[in-house]
């Protein structure tokens, strides 16, 4: 008998599951916070660096007036403002450390938020959010 899950596996591409797979798909993920993130995580906004490439943006300033280059490792977590924020969650989470660059940022949390337990859960939840969050707030 025909069953969806199966007609999927038979036509995905399968593809080595990435070290940040646990980070965005848990059992307690909220879905478009988890969306926003895998587009974050995959490079995918469209930043202002990449617009200017495209011709579609001429000016290239972080939209949160800090005067520096907008680029997604400049908005997470280089940027004076998403970096403050960042420190702040980080603070609710009881982890205090200085914010590193975006992919040793996500190096950290892969390696620090590998099992199901509540304070795993919950930096995945806080990272997943203050991603999504932030975004939402530079395209307000």
């Amino acid at each position: 008998s025909f069953s969806t899950s199966r007609a999927w596996q038979a036509i995905r591409t399968r593809s080595p599951t990435v070290a940040w797979h646990s980070l965005v798909w848990h059992p307690k993920r909220i879905p478009k916070h988890a969306f926003c993130f895998w587009l974050t995580l995959r490079g995918a906004h469209w930043t202002r660096d990449k617009l200017a490439v495209m011709g579609m943006h001429p000016n290239p300033l972080c939209l949160f007036n800090c005067g520096e280059p907008e680029s997604l490792v400049h908005l997470f977590f280089h940027c004076p403002f998403s970096s403050k924020v960042w420190k702040e969650v980080l603070a609710l989470c009881n982890i205090v450390r200085p914010i590193l660059p975006w992919a040793e940022e996500v190096a950290w949390m892969t390696s620090h938020a590998t099992r199901n337990s509540f304070h795993h859960t919950l930096r995945k939840l806080a990272m997943a959010a203050t991603i999504y969050h932030m975004w939402i707030e530079r395209n307000s």
